[in-house]
Order: structure tokens, then sequence, then C-alpha cells
């Protein structure tokens, strides 16, 4: 269980509701489960609708001038971007609203600058399938013993104590009374069961095999072995989910990680999931032993995260 004092760091340093709100259940999506529209998805939107305007009344003229050529010409223009334009759009289709100044604004500001600019830095570790637990080990570089492989076990038997709670007991699973939700419990049992994975696997499977590329779904049993809160970011600096030591979801307001006091969290652990496939670590800068944001560590990854008992 997480101490009471760490979770008042947590919650004072993180903009939360005062009700329930549904939790993200995948990790890669923003917490309201819909998929954030980012500057660049809207600007090609906004271009490509332009110029299918522009491109149809010309369209339009050369049918009126009788020139077919120059007709066909921007008819297919038009088209393309239109298409350019629907592609564009979010899978739920447009905003109730759109912040004009920010959407305008090219200011945005990257995972590693914001991180950076509060003291810590981004570390790359190696892209060899065990990605998600060295970046998880990143933060604990002054420690001894555990590695990629031994995380990775430490969360495999979580994920069997896990599954042995929910099956003896899951209506009443991670029941609290707080505003925090509880781990969505039913989506990590049919990922953990289920056979999802790539050549029928199991998630459990997937979990105890070494260099198998791990889903953030199963964020909140790291959690639990580490005994840490957890956020996961993208590299643009937006929050996917804050999840504590008990492997609890909270619902966040504000999703900009600029916003987040990250020194006011205390010990906590910062996944970057960049690219769609691959994770970057966070830590707290340390000039004795210090690198460019994003450079590759191989040197720390033997070392083992000072757990509290």
């Amino acid at each position: 269980m997480i101490q009471n004092s760490d979770e008042a760091l947590l919650m004072q340093a993180l903009p939360i509701t005062s009700s329930s709100v549904a939790a993200d259940r995948h990790g890669d999506t923003s917490p309201t489960g819909q998929p954030q529209a980012s500057w660049k998805r809207w600007a090609v939107c906004v271009i490509s609708t332009s110029v299918a305007v522009v491109s149809a009344a010309i369209t339009l003229s050369a049918i009126f001038a009788e020139l077919p050529a120059i007709a066909f010409v921007y008819g297919a223009i038009t088209a393309v971007s239109i298409d350019c334009a629907l592609n564009a759009l979010p899978p739920t289709g447009l905003p109730r609203s759109i912040n004009i100044p920010e959407f305008f604004s090219f200011n945005h500001d990257s995972t590693a600058d914001i991180v950076d600019s509060q003291g810590y830095e981004i570390v790359d570790v190696p892209g060899n399938g065990d990605c998600f637990f060295h970046a998880a080990l990143v933060p604990y570089g002054q420690c001894l013993d555990w590695n990629a492989k031994t995380l990775r076990q430490q969360v495999y038997e979580e994920a069997r104590q896990w599954l042995q709670e929910y099956e003896n007991n899951h209506l009443h699973f991670n029941g609290h009374e707080s505003s925090q939700d509880p781990v969505p419990e039913e989506v990590l049992y049919v990922y953990l069961t289920g056979h999802s994975r790539p050549g029928g696997m199991t998630g459990m499977e997937a979990i105890k095999c070494d260099g198998e590329w791990m889903d953030t779904i199963i964020v909140p049993l790291v959690a639990r072995v580490l005994k840490k809160p957890v956020i996961t970011v993208n590299d643009s600096g937006t929050i996917m989910n804050v999840i504590d030591a008990r492997g609890l979801y909270f619902p966040i307001v504000d999703s900009k990680l600029k916003n987040l006091d990250l020194k006011a969290l205390g010990d906590f652990v910062l996944l970057e999931h960049i690219n769609g496939n691959h994770f970057r670590g966070c830590r707290k800068r340390d000039f004795s032993y210090s690198h460019k944001p994003g450079q590759e560590i191989d040197k720390y990854l033997h070392l083992r995260p000072c757990l509290s008992k």
C-alpha cells in the first residue's frame, strides 16, 4: 500500500476530479477515452480544406470556360485534398470547441524539454523488446541488483497474485472509497488470460518472455511492484495516465505535462511512449553522470530500484 504521505503528495500535485471518471483502459489514449487530436493533425485538415476550396473554384471556372484538361487536373486535386482533410480528422470528429490561439501556436514543447525545465531528463534505452522495463528502472540509478529481466519476473509474479485476487473476489477487487478509479480489472484480466498476443500468446506468457514488447495496460502491475506512482506520457508533453502505487488510476483534468509540478510528486516513475512501440525513462538530472536528453544509457541498466518495504 502507498503511504498516506505519498498519496497526499500525488493528490496535491495532480489536478483531479472530485468524482469518478472512466479510466483509460489501454494507456495510449487520453484519460477521457478519446484520442487526442494533435495540432499537426488539425493543420493538415485546415490546409487540405483550403486547397480543396481553391481547386474546386478553379475546376468550376475551367468547366464554364470549356477547358476540360484544366478542369480534370484541378478536379483531381480537389478530390485528393478532400480525402486528406477527412483522413486528418480525429476518429471522434470535430470537437465542440477549438482553442484558436493554441491551435495556431507552434510553440509546442516536447516531453524532453518540459522535464528538463524542471530538473529531470529523458533517458533512452535499448529497443530490444524490453524497453518498457528498462525505462521503468531509469529513476533508480543508484541502487543495485535489478535489471529489465528481473523486473519482468517480478511483474509476472505480481500478475499471478493479481489474477488470484481477482478470481477469488473480483467484485470487491481494488474497491476504494476515494475519488480514484480502480484498475479496469476486466480488461486487464482478459489481456492476461486471453490469447490476444502475436502467436496466440496470453498476456501472462508475454510478460514472462524476455524480449517481448509490453503494452501500457500492465502499468498498474509495474506500479504495484515498484511501489511508486507511474505517469505515462507521449513525446509531445501530453499525460496519458497517472497510476498510484496501488495500481489505481487517477482521473486527471489537465493533461498537459508542463502544468504538472514533478518535484511535488516526490518519488515517481515517468514512462514516455514514443513512435507507438518504444518507451523512454525519466530521472532527476545528476551532473555527476549527466548526459543529453534522449541519449541512450546502458551502464545503469543493471541497477536495482530502491523499494520501500
